[in-house]
């Protein structure tokens, strides 16, 4: 009797781990999506999400206050939709907002690999508003649906455990700092006590928990390096330089440090982040700890040119740093809106800074796509001669266009004129020697 019991026992058990993996997947996995796929970027809906970004960025508030915040459920959807689908690289998400006094409808379908079940997730998160403040009514995934407090409970759970006491009440003290929310007229309006005390703390927590101390000892190598070599520069009365004279022997030195990490890959993106911040005028000290940040040599100004074109540099390496730090899409998407935005009554759109940004993106994915590219560019990188062996030539690439010449000569992002000159640019970045393979 009793080994009927046991072998029972473990009949039930083997069950329950076979089948409840099974019964979970046969509930969350669907075969249609419940969001499609939104239609193609368009030069108007990057010009509002440029307008957005500008209206809502919050560097210029030094000083604590409170700001209210105003936007359409059309515009959440237009940031949502193409926050998600433009800025991550590993999934294809595609978000729904819908705003029904006093829910908030969140819809959220995942592309995933090809199933039986099928290839797609589908999600829903409802958030209500209750007296002015938002609460967490339900999610749901698949069939399996778990109401808002026992999720808040788990992640309050959760958030204790795994961070330190200070840390989570510091956690606690940003999300209080949400005033009131309410919706009106399919218009979502909140109130914020913005406080930059806060959010520098929070910064310091980011340091420790997103940014590995081998990651911050990396790009304090690279920006001393730096340091060190405009410092040499500007002793010689050189202010403006071509920036061959300073990415050979930071790649040099990324070949030596990656015969001693065995990371070549780290070691790019190290040396492509400090070049970034460099050419932004930025020091590291906002990504490695206080203790690190003494280890900092100060640079000296200097000009650093493609082209003889200081505005070049910016894009092409900026546009590296973005990639290697949140992706391809990101730092395409980036360079997208910064011409968008220039032609709405900037400098105008240029063909030539996309193709700077377009040859950074690319040097990026090589020099960190994996541990044989990454040697392979460091040793090309090291041993370039011209300009033209990592950056495509601009000549006869427009520039200057402002909005409403771009509407009426290109239309849009997918008409043949622009393809035309985005195709150019393509076979221009293929035939830099640098990016053979």
């Amino acid at each position: 009797m009793f080994k009927f019991i046991v072998k029972s026992f473990l009949l039930l058990f083997f069950l329950a781990v076979v089948t409840c993996p099974l019964l979970f997947l046969l509930g969350v996995i669907d075969k249609s999506p419940a969001v499609g796929k939104p239609p193609e970027l368009s030069f108007d809906q990057v010009r509002r999400m440029e307008q957005l970004i500008r209206r809502y960025k919050p560097d210029s508030m030094t000083v604590r206050a409170f700001r209210q915040v105003k936007i359409s459920e059309q515009d959440l959807n237009l940031m949502a939709a193409y926050g998600a689908f433009q800025l991550i690289d590993q999934f294809a998400i595609f978000p729904r907002i819908r705003l029904s006094d006093p829910f908030i409808n969140i819809s959220t379908t995942v592309q995933i690999p090809q199933t039986p079940l099928g290839e797609y997730i589908n999600t829903a998160c409802v958030i209500e508003i209750e007296n002015a403040s938002p609460r967490l009514h339900s999610i749901s995934v698949g069939f399996f649906t778990l109401p808002g407090p026992l999720i808040t409970s788990a992640l309050s759970c959760l958030g204790q455990a795994l961070l330190v006491q200070d840390n989570y009440k510091l956690v606690l003290q940003s999300l209080d700092a949400l005033e009131s929310v309410a919706i009106r007229r399919q218009q979502l309006s909140f109130t914020y006590d913005w406080n930059p005390d806060v959010l520098n703390r929070l910064r310091e927590i980011r340091k420790t928990m997103l940014i590995s101390p081998e990651d911050q000892d990396r790009l304090i190598v690279y920006s001393n390096a730096l340091a060190k070599l405009s410092r040499i520069f500007k002793e010689h009365g050189i202010k403006k330089i071509s920036v061959i004279r300073v990415t050979r022997p930071l790649f040099q030195l990324a070949s030596d440090q990656s015969n001693v990490s065995k990371d070549p890959v780290g070691e790019n993106r190290a040396l492509l982040q400090a070049i970034s911040l460099f050419c932004l005028g930025r020091r590291p000290d906002r990504f490695v700890t206080e203790e690190r940040a003494a280890k900092l040599i100060p640079p000296e100004h200097i000009d650093l040119t493609l082209y003889g074109r200081e505005d070049l540099v910016k894009h092409f390496f900026v546009s590296a740093g973005i990639a290697v730090s949140g992706g391809s899409k990101l730092s395409n998407f980036a360079g997208l809106v910064k011409e968008v935005g220039d032609s709405d009554g900037g400098s105008g759109f240029s063909f030539a800074d996309l193709a700077a940004d377009k040859a950074g993106v690319r040097l990026a994915e090589l020099a960190t796509g994996s541990a044989q590219k990454a040697s392979a560019i460091q040793q090309k990188m090291a041993a370039v001669k011209t300009e033209d062996q990592f950056m495509p030539r601009i000549d006869h690439l427009p520039e200057g266009i402002m909005a409403l010449q771009f509407k009426k000569r290109y239309a849009d992002f997918d008409s043949k004129a622009y393809t035309l000159i985005e195709d150019e640019i393509t076979q221009r970045i293929n035939a830099c020697l640098v990016y053979q393979f």
